[in-house]
Order: structure tokens, then C-alpha cells, then sequence
């Protein structure tokens, strides 16, 4: 059952501090994002005039311009629309989102098809507007979160965004931190890897580890080449909130200090401590260099952005009570997917494996294995463009790639396997203007083996997926040539 209320004003606060967390956190954090070390951070560096725009906090803006758009009820096909009209950025997972949205696969499959960011830390950061809507009512958060995340998350980006939205839920409702943080795990289902690593942190800390060792440990059992692991992430939040006792400056500073993808975790500790303990706890040397102002970026389109983090508390607010409640079904965890076959999907061409007349469907990102098998193979670009494209080839065993018999890309062996059209090693990548006609494409891999790992992705020059088939496909990205 929801918790009994914080008063009218009290809640505001919280409100207020949640947002006023999570840009002062988001801020502190961007400048590292990425790096896996430890850092060393006491205030923020460089020292910001304003908050700049982070999707932790656009993609929030997006639901909130849903919400107030909408009726009282959520759907995914809702989502998918906002996705289409209103996100337009490419980053991992949310570029794999919009693709597979644009093609026709159906939004309760979205998160899973075909995403190796599955995973990945986009959704535990999108978290607040389920638990300032629904505060102290986890059972409704909860269903929201898993909704939200669905759209472009499997299992364990599912589980990140339920865990962080149920724990600020009960918080804004008057719970304790360690209170809801135990509350908090039992959403989640067991044998998950999200699961997994909290209780390590929560273990740790109730046993009296120093807090660097357990973060020396937590890396040895979760650390990913990948730094938006979510799982990971998500662990460095609880492990930052509970080292750093509820101090909201030791806590931003341990977030950002962890590593990793640092704006978002640091984002994640200061929005839970605003819910926790409202606004007038976030000291003034923290607040006062970003001030008020909330800022977006040229990949959220067609929503009425509030001017201010006051606004923003406000317009949130008045929100509380418009959807209805609803009950948290774990059955949500085994949730059975549409089928999607690909030789229905639009953007879909045939792959011939090297030495084989086999024809294997496919679109772009990870190979068959039968192309693997056969250590590349063959296929044919129809390009009705003089516009230039982005091909990425990424394999953990090395790779070349041919346009019209000419090398194109010659990927060495064992770079990171992150295989986005923005941050996949340079050394995998390549800019081409091939010009209008049709073009031979050939892929020669290092390995046979059925188990590697290899993907190719042809890219915009806004970076967004591109089929390779003459056909386009609807709801192009709005997004400008990076």
C-alpha cells in the first residue's frame, strides 16, 4: 500500500531537491564520464555557469510532456510515439530503439531485438519521474519504470530502472535511505546480475569494508569494458549513497569519483538525496554555479521544455494523482516477446557466407553466425545518395572490409567490443561518399569461430542507423551531421 504523504509543502521540497540533485550531479559527473579509474574530483572541474543538457535528465522532460499531453493511462505504443517524435539522439541504445522502431519491430520488443546495449545505463537514469509522480506508492513506480525501460532495455536495464525508481519512491513517501534501498531489491527477480552486485555493495558496507575496497572488489566481480553497464553503474549509486551517509556532498564527490558512466550515477545519488531530504539540504556552493535553468540538446524535438528547475518542480507536481495507481506484477519478469522474423522487416538484406550460395537475412550490428562460420562473407549496398555514410566494422578478432574490391576498413584485433556508431574505436571506422549505384561488399574475418564476436553498422551522417537497401525508412532522426 502508498506510504502516508509528506505534506504539501514538504513534497514540493522534495520535489525541488530531486531535480536540483540530479543537475548538480549530471553536472559534476559529465566532464568524466567514461573514464574506469579512480578519480579525485573535491568540486566541480571545470567550475560550469550552467547545467548543460544531459539525457538523464531530457528523456524526463519527454515523459513529462507525455504525461501531461495524455489521459490517465500509459502504453507502450505511447513511448514508442515519444520516441519517434520527440528523442532523436543515436547513443547506443537508444539509436538500436529508434531503429527497430522504424522498422516495424513491435515496441514490446524493441528493448531486446538486436540490441547489445541492452543492458546499458539509459534507463536507471530516467528514473525520478516515476518516483516524484508516484511518491511512496512503489507498487505504481515500479510498473512505470519496467514500462519506460522496456522500450529499449532487456532484463537487467529493466531491473536497473525498478530498483532506483522504487528506492526515490519511498524516500520521497518519508522512508529511510537504508530502508528503501532493502525495499528496493525485492522487485527484483533473482539470478540477475543487478541483483547480484547491490547486495555486494549492501553486504559490504554492513560489514564494515572501507569504501575503496569495496570498490576494488565490486569491479573485479562486475567490471565491463562497456561503461554504461548498468548493473555496474547502478551499484556504484547504492555504493556512494551508503559510504557517503546521506552527505550530499561526499556522495555526488564518491559518484563522480568511481568512474565509469560518472554523470549518471553522480546524477542518480544527488536526485535521491534532494527526494530524501528536500532542497534546503543541497548546500548553496553546490546549486549556486549551475543556477536554475534547464537545458536541452538538439535531440529532443516538439516538447514545451520548462525554463527552470522551478518550473520543472511545479509542473511535476501538479502531475501527482493524473495517472492511475497501478499494481507491480512480477510475471512482468518472464514476460513472453512477440516473434520478430526479419525477412518481414523493411531495411532487411540477404548476407551470402564466404564460399557458400546460403542466403541469410540481416539489417546491420552483430553477424549471423553463419557469416561467422564462414569468416565473412558478402553482401550488396543499393545507394540511391551521393550523401557520405559511416560503416562500422568491429571484431574482437580483427577484421577487414571491402567497398567494390578496395579496402575500406582493416580492424585490428581485440579493441573494445562496443559496437556504437559514436564511440566504437576509430580504428574500426570509417567516413565514404561511394556515390548513387549499387556496390559490393565484402568481409573477411580473422576468426571461424561460431562464438565470436563481430558486427558491422552502416551509419548517417548524423550517426543513426542507414539501411543498406534502397528503400528509406519512416521517422528519420532530426538530428544534425556530428
Amino acid at each position: 500500500m502508498p506510504q502516508t504523504l509528506p505534506s504539501k509543502c514538504d513534497l514540493i521540497s522534495r520535489i525541488q531537491g530531486c531535480w536540483l540533485g540530479k543537475s548538480i550531479g549530471g553536472t559534476l559527473g559529465l566532464p568524466a564520464e567514461g573514464r574506469m579509474e579512480r578519480l579525485n574530483f573535491s568540486f566541480y572541474d571545470p567550475v560550469p555557469t550552467i547545467a548543460p543538457p544531459n539525457d538523464d535528465l531530457e528523456l524526463q522532460l519527454v515523459w513529462l510532456h507525455m504525461v501531461e499531453q495524455g489521459g490517465d493511462t500509459l502504453t507502450r505504443a505511447d513511448f514508442a510515439r515519444a520516441w519517434l517524435e520527440s528523442i532523436h539522439y543515436m547513443w547506443d541504445e537508444y539509436g538500436v530503439c529508434r531503429w527497430n522502431l522504424r522498422r516495424g519491430v513491435p515496441a514490446e520488443s524493441t528493448g531486446t531485438f538486436e540490441n547489445h546495449f541492452h543492458a546499458g545505463m539509459g534507463s536507471p537514469i530516467r528514473s525520478e519521474i516515476w518516483a516524484c509522480l508516484f511518491p511512496g506508492d512503489p507498487e505504481s513506480t515500479a510498473y512505470h519504470a519496467a514500462l519506460d525501460a522496456s522500450l529499449d532495455h532487456g532484463r537487467e536495464g529493466i531491473a536497473g530502472e525498478v530498483l532506483v525508481a522504487v528506492m526515490q519512491s519511498l524516500v520521497a513517501g518519508g522512508a529511510g535511505l537504508d530502508e528503501a534501498i532493502t525495499a528496493s531489491l525485492g522487485y527484483l527477480p533473482a539470478g540477475t546480475e543487478t541483483l547480484s552486485a547491490v547486495q555486494f555493495v549492501r553486504r559490504a558496507f554492513v560489514e564494515n569494508v572501507p569504501a575503496w575496497e569495496c570498490w576494488k572488489e565490486l569491479l573485479v566481480r562486475h567490471g565491463n569494458e562497456n561503461f554504461t553497464h548498468a548493473p555496474l553503474n547502478v551499484a556504484l549509486t547504492i555504493w556512494a549513497l551508503l559510504y557517503g551517509e546521506e552527505d550530499f556532498e561526499a556522495s555526488v564527490l564518491l559518484a563522480a569519483n568511481g568512474g565509469y558512466d560518472t554523470d549518471c550515477t553522480a546524477a542518480s545519488v544527488g536526485a535521491t538525496l534532494g527526494l530524501l531530504n528536500g532542497v534546503e539540504s543541497i548546500p548553496a556552493r553546490w546549486s549556486e554555479p549551475i543556477g536554475d535553468g534547464v537545458f536541452v540538446g538538439p535531440g529532443i524535438l516538439g516538447i514545451d521544455v520548462p525554463p527552470t528547475l522551478d518550473e520543472l518542480s511545479r509542473r511535476t507536481e501538479r502531475l501527482i494523482g493524473k495517472l492511475k495507481p497501478r499494481r507491480w506484477n512480477r510475471s512482468e519478469w518472464d514476460r513472453s516477446l512477440p516473434a520478430v522474423h526479419l525477412r518481414d522487416l523493411p531495411g532487411t538484406i540477404e548476407l551470402h557466407p564466404a564460399g557458400s550460395a546460403q542466403s541469410i537475412p540481416w539489417a546491420n550490428g552483430e553477424l549471423p553466425v553463419e557469416i561467422k562460420k564462414a569468416g565473412g562473407g558478402t553482401w550488396t549496398w543499393e545507394c540511391l545518395t551521393d550523401e557520405s555514410r559511416h560503416i562500422i566494422c568491429l571484431a574482437r578478432e580483427g577484421a577487414r572490409l571491402f567497398i567494390d574490391g578496395e579496402l575500406a576498413i582493416e580492424c585490428p584485433p581485440h579493441l573494445p567490443y562496443v559496437p556504437a556508431t559514436h564511440r566504437s574505436s576509430d580504428l574500426s571506422r570509417v567516413a565514404v561518399t561511394v556515390g548513387s549505384g549499387v556496390h559490393a561488399i565484402r568481409l573477411e574475418l580473422n576468426s571461424s569461430s561460431a562464438e565470436q564476436e563481430a558486427s558491422v553498422i552502416l551509419a548517417y551522417p548524423n550517426l543513426h542507423i542507414a539501411p543498406w537497401t534502397a528503400q528509406e525508412l519512416p521517422h528519420p532522426a532530426l538530428l544534425p551531421a556530428q
